[in-house]
């Protein structure tokens, strides 16, 4: 019996038993999530924004309940690969974007009532994309070997090409480092159009090599993903290309547990790493070292905290500046004025800390909701990332959809940074999903 028809049985038994297990779980992470922002977030990074300002209990109250209301709904079974992705969003940006705001205190606490409350409308939108049916795709055969020669072919120019054009800037630098380091790349990547070899290897091609070859487990195939992500990152500084290596891994480890139901494995897995860092936070009395200090950052501030801190930010900023009505985008500015000088992360960036230099990208129900019409801009943004979800799972349909969830885990985490479109065109996620398309099945790959 395999790992789905496992996850299959245990659904079907005692599902009541099964969601409020579940929804113990999520109430136990709001708690530590409470705690952690207290006790390690404020008194550490008060200059970063992470401000605390308790508000009235009322709308801790409805912090509360509006974090735990999606548990009644989120999918129990990972059937779709998307859902990996809503889940993401639901641990790293919705639960966050509940208490944060109110903590920071931009705004008065009735104006952000209504904020969470439209997020929680935009998030249930959202997740409407799995009462669709799945469209009828007809499957294009690519034999297999051709497939993953053209794939290697291709993958290997664009390393080669980034290698030319940066053959005297390679260099492995710490976080704080980077941006150093992303100031050289941009320089010398100035006319040569390379941005392009990084988009389609950070995005696409190498989280599929590596989610691909650990699924399959095709060492090489994993070593070659690994090994691009790390050119990227020597070249470009670009955190998010070495965090995609213990992102994906964590995924296939969680998906090689077996006996337990996907959302309680994600939620008392995530449970879990927060409780251990907290207590690990304590045990050294708040003096952690250096290596310590590092993990701490990236699990707890940066990804479990910032986004939260950034829709506090987004709508303060938008509730007192123009509207972009999308023409941050691409194309659309040909069309809509865009009435900044910088870029949205800029903008917030000079508007928080005073500096270009900080580019405060957000997750899509900031940037490409608030920031492009307001509230009613998360609403029709849920909306757009329906239709982007329907598409990746009909894509997808042909694969196990553990395989696919790891091989898009990345992208899931970029929507969880970026704006959608952004993940789709420059982050890679559009083409991922025109790969998984034309991905052999495993029936092919048994018949080549």
């Amino acid at each position: 019996m395999n790992a789905k028809s496992i996850e299959v049985l245990a659904s079907r038994r005692e599902p009541f038993h099964q969601r409020m297990l579940l929804v113990f779980g999520v109430i136990g992470y709001v708690a530590l999530f409470q705690w952690m922002y207290e006790n390690y977030l404020y008194p550490n990074w008060d200059y970063a924004g992470f401000h605390y300002y308790p508000p009235p209990a009322i709308y801790l109250a409805l912090g509360w309940l509006l974090s735990a209301t999606p548990s009644l709904w989120m999918p129990m079974r990972l059937t779709r690969p998307s859902q990996l992705a809503y889940w993401v969003l639901y641990l790293t940006v919705f639960i966050p974007s509940m208490f944060v705001p109110f903590y920071v205190g931009l705004d008065a606490p009735d104006e952000i009532s209504r904020l969470v409350l439209v997020l929680l409308a935009g998030f249930a939108i959202t997740g409407a994309s799995y009462l669709l049916p799945l469209a009828c795709l007809r499957p294009i055969r690519i034999p297999p070997r051709i497939f993953w020669k053209l794939l290697g072919c291709i993958a290997g120019g664009l390393a080669m090409w980034m290698l030319v054009v940066f053959r005297h800037h390679l260099q492995v630098v710490s976080f704080l480092d980077v941006y150093d380091l992303r100031d050289a790349a941009n320089d010398v990547a100035e006319g040569s159009q390379v941005n392009y070899a990084f988009m389609l290897l950070t995005g696409a091609i190498n989280p599929l090599l590596m989610g691909y070859g650990l699924w399959q487990r095709r060492w090489w195939m994993l070593a070659c993903g690994v090994g691009g992500q790390l050119l990227v990152y020597s070249i470009g500084g670009t955190k998010g290309s070495i965090l995609s290596i213990p992102f994906i891994l964590g995924f296939y480890l969680l998906f090689r547990v077996r006996f337990f139901l996907f959302a309680h494995k994600l939620t008392f897995g995530i449970l879990t790493l927060v409780g251990g860092l907290c207590l690990s936070w304590r045990i050294v009395d708040g003096d952690p070292g250096p290596i310590h200090v590092l993990v701490l950052f990236v699990v707890l501030m940066r990804t479990l905290s910032m986004e939260g801190l950034l829709t506090a930010q987004y709508h303060y900023f938008f509730q007192r500046n123009p509207f972009t009505y999308y023409s941050h985008i691409k194309g659309v500015n040909l069309l809509v004025h865009y009435p900044y000088q910088f870029s949205l992360g800029q903008e917030i960036g000079v508007a928080f800390a005073g500096t270009t230099d900080m580019d405060a990208n957000a997750h899509f129900w900031a940037t490409d909701g608030i920031g492009s019409m307001g509230l009613p801009g998360i609403l029709l943004v849920s909306l757009i990332c329906t239709l982007v979800f329907w598409v990746l799972d009909s894509a997808a349909q042909q694969h196990d959809p553990r395989l696919s969830a790891l091989i898009v885990s990345f992208s899931a985490f970029n929507l969880a940074n970026l704006s959608i479109f952004t993940t789709l065109l420059s982050g890679g996620f559009g083409l991922l999903i025109l790969l998984l398309y034309l991905l052999p099945s495993r029936k092919q790959m048994e018949c080549a």
